[in-house]
């Protein structure tokens, strides 16, 4: 990592320089005290982000730029001084020096008083986001479950799980095992595109992509978009073609959550369904070179993180060749 061009504030958001601030005998210590004496230039920024680590506690992972740099003139406005001619050492000019020494510091302590208020008061949104083919299991502050697939985000504002409603906002797909307070309030998944989610105690599999619109319900009971009310083993997903939402019996309605397992479950899927899997979720671009194998259904399972071996499976099932190539699969390959 190359930090000869960092600010204060990049070095706040850095962890491990977050672990030598809070831990300066720790396992950090070594590289960052090498560091700090081979970098003079740095010292400025680097006092600086001490002073803001110190300022912020355990919240500065959580704080944005911008609310980070207000507080850092907070600080300064506090610690600003007018220049003083030096006194001569009598008892009056100590008595002197020590109340401006002491006024300087109460400053200091004003500053970062306001300035953790202001930024303890705001409405500070959490945000998780996973890559390409990466899984992340999060807790939120109700003792929920959110398990996020591949190229997906949950966001929420820390205030509203203080409040009557819980909001959480998803972009991609996600597993639910929201929990049941003992005020009931409720729990709300927004999309953003006229798919939101109510429940009261549930666990189910919700997907907002561009190309699909779908809750599957495997316990409790769910509202979608103000009319649809699901039970255990029902789905509900946009139909483009009808412009319309339409409802289904599954067998299986912990497969589609099967992400949450390292697992992909696929069954009688048609192949256009698994190219959109793959390329949602695993930022691959599918071609199907003969356009009637989109229709094809396919049944198997893999390792969520084993996609060749997807592909052979595909191979195999349908005596077709399918190739990888830079992140290109081109589906019945002809040799």
């Amino acid at each position: 990592m190359d930090y000869s061009q960092y600010k204060a504030i990049d070095f706040v958001k850095d962890e491990s320089f977050q672990e030598w601030c809070m831990y300066p005998e720790g396992k950090q210590a070594q590289f960052w005290t090498s560091w700090t004496r081979e970098n003079p230039h740095q010292q400025a920024e680097i006092r600086k982000a001490k002073q803001l680590i110190a300022a912020l506690g355990e919240s500065h992972a959580d704080v944005s730029d911008s609310k980070i740099d207000q507080l850092w003139d907070a600080i300064r406005a506090g610690t600003r001084e007018t220049p003083v001619a030096s006194l001569p050492k009598s008892r009056k000019s100590i008595l002197v020096r020590w109340s401006r020494i002491a006024a300087m510091w109460i400053g200091v302590v004003t500053a970062l008083s306001l300035g953790i208020y202001w930024i303890s008061n705001q409405a500070t949104t959490v945000t998780f986001a996973t890559a390409y083919g990466e899984v992340k299991s999060i807790a939120l502050p109700d003792g929920s479950r959110v398990v996020i697939n591949g190229n997906s985000s949950l966001s929420y504002r820390e205030k509203d799980f203080n409040a009557d409603t819980r909001i959480v906002n998803l972009v991609g797909e996600a597993f639910f095992s929201v929990s049941h307070t003992p005020d009931h309030k409720r729990f709300v998944v927004q999309t953003g595109e006229d798919m939101d989610v109510e429940v009261l105690g549930t666990k189910f599999t919700m997907t907002s992509r561009p190309m699909k619109k779908q809750v599957v319900l495997e316990e409790g009971r769910v509202k979608v978009s103000d009319s649809i009310y699901l039970n255990p083993g029902e789905l509900v997903a946009w139909d483009a073609d009808a412009s319309g939402w339409r409802e289904e019996q599954v067998q299986d309605p912990g497969r589609y959550g099967s992400f949450k397992e390292n697992k992909l479950i696929f069954r009688k899927t048609p192949l256009q369904e698994v190219a959109r899997v793959l390329e949602d979720t695993y930022g691959y671009r599918i071609t199907f070179v003969n356009p009637a194998l989109a229709g094809k259904h396919f049944t198997g399972s893999c390792a969520a993180d084993d996609i060749p071996l997807l592909l052979r499976s595909i191979e195999k099932a349908f005596g077709i060749a399918v190739e990888e190539n830079d992140r290109h699969i081109a589906i019945g390959k002809t040799h």
